[in-house]
């Protein structure tokens, strides 16, 4: 039923005509670290449905007018998801792995 559920929104997200290609993902900057603590409060993945959920609206956020999503043991072992959106710029690869 979630795979179901996702894949009818991805369906949805069909380009219109006007639409121009996604552009290159912005910088990403440092935000001060109170900001950070409340977010990481916030963050928290209850269930398969909620990561999907994440992962589809990181999509989104991205640009995507695709987003496919494969699930291997019911997603306890693997989630994955693939977008056409403007993803992270190479540039942006370090601040990725910092801790928060």
């Amino acid at each position: 039923r979630i795979l179901e559920t996702m894949t009818t929104a991805a369906t949805d997200l069909q380009p219109s005509p006007s639409e121009a290609p996604c552009e290159p993902a912005p910088e990403i900057k440092a935000i001060d670290n109170h900001s950070v603590h409340r977010i990481c409060s916030g963050q928290v993945v209850f269930d398969i449905a909620g990561a999907c959920k994440e992962l589809v609206e990181n999509s989104i956020d991205a640009g995507a007018t695709s987003v496919e999503i494969r699930l291997k043991g019911f997603g306890l072992d693997f989630i994955e998801v693939t977008d056409n959106g403007s993803g992270v710029d190479e540039r942006n690869f370090a601040s990725l792995a910092q801790k928060y």
